[in-house]
């Protein structure tokens, strides 16, 4: 259940012309956007130094970028600046004078090595791997991630997401790898594969045998991609994007002025209050765009932290390690604590909790779970944020009841120490551990694992004790004190690399694929903004879906957490309701 997270990337323009991997007569393969699982989109034709220069020839179905953006983003002749780090790109919507032209915008990310830009996007020749928002590396080659579309050179076969070579036997399926297909199976024509896997290019599992994907009208190929850049997956479908209430283009753009990417991953107008912030965080009429929820709002408004907008920024106060707004309030459910907030879900105190505004005891039977989904009972069970004692019943879609921490005589036995990960749900949230202290580890088959000290696996919300820094290539946690991973990244402190000059929320994004490091915060447009908290963007789950703080559930249409659980809202994670109710349509009765 990898869903595409609304990460609240907006562009006002694309020109995006896919090169992708090339197939065996080295025609290149457009893609669409990814889906947030292994490998996702590419995007423009990079060069060695970040730049594009691809092109395309008016009849063939690309993204033509326009002449003008949103007001308040021109120069001061009224032309709008390009090529810099969040301006449009300049010439056909190619160039980059600094960063990578991904999505029709200059951004430091999605060249090789670099952060996936929003969408999960990368430049052409690379895919984006990985958890959280992924790290873009070489694909194509054997041994190497698949391209967009499954794509391989060489008339490769992609298997397991990996590039197996003409010639070679094909892993976990057998017969010799040859123009796509594993022998028996895997291309147009032939049966699906082993687990319902097709390995040609442009080829995915309908009804038992491999058929083209990715055309319009036809079936989305593997990663919920399309083989052209005017082509979006919309469900299992794809259609065409980037027009005024059609589906974003890869990398959330949208086509023509005044359009950015909002909920629902539509296009729609952008810039005035209430509305999605247009290109380079940018709104009308002096508003400000504030990027917790990608919404603009008007001068003297109140943002979602609680603060005013004034001169254009709503001012520093109200998220999760800020200092708390007038009247000793904080956004997102957060709670005020000495002067600072705190994020729902964190620790106020010894044995307390912040739930949803208000600070509350914490860890007994019947009691919010205390930070890291800790309960103070031996065995006990943390599930939709509240701590169940041994023997009560779980509820929701996994069924049974508490047993030596874990959800076991239900369906399949899960969320306790080593077990399977518990699944998120029919919604859009992230899969769980119900054990104190653990997390899904997505490189561990997707078992429960320690989480929080320095070499685990980071605690749901990208969260480590101590301190210490979150590093998304691989979802550890790094000591404070220690150098973080990637040249140039420096020491971690107080959650941050660089010395905290980055990964924290209103700081810019850590290199080297780090990305936000700190805790409830996610990167989007190279800035780390706050994550997780009621009425923000959800965080980059583990595994599954998207995560968001307790007693918060990602919305599965606006990608922002709200509450979950009471009757009429959306059901918790594990599709469980606060009433005991059955959860159906994803909501609780």
């Amino acid at each position: 259940m990898r869903k595409l997270a609304w990460l609240g990337f907006v562009a006002v323009t694309a020109a995006v012309i896919v090169a992708g991997c090339g197939g065996s007569n080295g025609t290149p393969v457009d893609i669409g956007p990814g889906d947030g699982g292994g490998t996702d989109a590419t995007l423009e034709t990079g060069s060695p130094d970040g730049s594009s220069e691809a092109s395309h020839a008016p009849d063939s179905g690309g993204i033509d970028a326009p002449a003008d953006a949103a007001t308040d983003q021109g120069a001061s002749d009224g032309a709008q600046a390009c090529g810099q780090l969040g301006t449009v790109c300049c010439g056909n919507g190619a160039a980059c004078s600094q960063g990578a032209c991904v999505g029709g915008v200059c951004q430091a990310c999605g060249a090789g090595g670099q952060v996936c830009c929003a969408g999960r996007a990368c430049t052409a020749g690379e895919a984006c791997t990985g958890g959280g928002q992924g790290v873009c590396t070489a694909c194509g080659a054997p041994g190497s991630a698949c391209c967009n579309a499954n794509t391989c050179s060489g008339a490769g076969c992609c298997v397991n997401a990996i590039c197996t070579g003409t010639g070679s036997t094909c892993p976990g399926i057998g017969g010799a790898c040859s123009n796509g297909s594993c022998g028996t199976c895997g291309a147009a024509g032939q049966s699906c594969c082993a687990n319902g896997s097709c390995t040609a290019s442009a080829a995915a599992c309908v009804n038992g045998s491999c058929a083209a994907c990715g055309g319009a009208g036809e079936p989305c190929c593997g990663g919920s991609t399309c083989t052209s850049a005017a082509l979006a997956c919309q469900g299992t479908v794809c259609t065409l994007c980037g027009g005024p209430g059609q589906p974003c283009c890869a990398g959330l753009a949208c086509t023509g002025a005044g359009l950015a990417c909002g909920q629902g991953d539509l296009c729609v107008a952008c810039g005035g209050p209430g509305q999605p912030c247009c290109a380079s965080d940018t709104c009308t009429g002096g508003g400000c765009c504030d990027k917790t929820v990608n919404q603009c709002f008007a001068g003297g408004a109140t943002c979602s932290n609680g603060a005013s907008c004034t001169g254009g920024k709503c001012a520093a106060c109200g998220l999760p390690g800020q200092p708390c707004c007038a009247n000793n309030t904080c956004g997102g459910g957060g709670c005020c604590q000495g002067g600072s907030c705190i994020a729902s879900g964190g620790t106020t105190g010894a044995g307390t909790v912040c739930d949803n505004g208000a600070s509350a005891a914490c860890g007994a039977s019947g009691q919010p779970c205390c930070a890291s989904d800790t309960c103070t009972v031996v065995g006990a069970c943390c599930v939709a944020g509240t701590c169940l004692a041994p023997a009560a019943t779980c509820g929701g879609s996994n069924g049974g009841s508490c047993a030596a921490s874990g959800c076991a005589g239900g369906n399949t036995p899960c969320g306790g120490p080593g077990q399977a990960c518990c699944p998120g749900g029919s919604g859009n949230a992230s899969d769980y551990c119900t054990a104190s202290g653990y997390a899904c580890n997505p490189s561990g088959n997707g078992t429960c694992a320690p989480c929080g000290g320095a070499g685990e696996v980071c605690c749901d919300g990208s969260a480590c004790s101590g301190g210490g820094c979150c590093d998304q290539n691989n979802n550890l946690c790094v000591a404070a004190g220690a150098t973080c991973p990637g040249n140039g990244q420096g020491i971690c402190t107080g959650g941050g690399c660089q010395g905290g000059a980055c990964g924290l929320i209103g700081e810019p994004c850590c290199g080297a694929g780090l990305d936000c490091t700190g805790p409830s915060t996610t990167c989007t447009g190279n800035q780390c903004v706050a994550c997780g908290g009621l009425g923000e963007r959800c965080c980059p789950g583990l595994q599954g879906g998207d995560w968001c703080g307790e007693p918060y559930v990602c919305n599965d249409t606006t990608r922002l957490c709200s509450a979950c659980g009471g009757s009429g809202q959306a059901c918790c994670a594990g599709n469980v309701c606060a009433n005991g109710g059955t959860c159906a349509s994803n909501l609780c009765p």
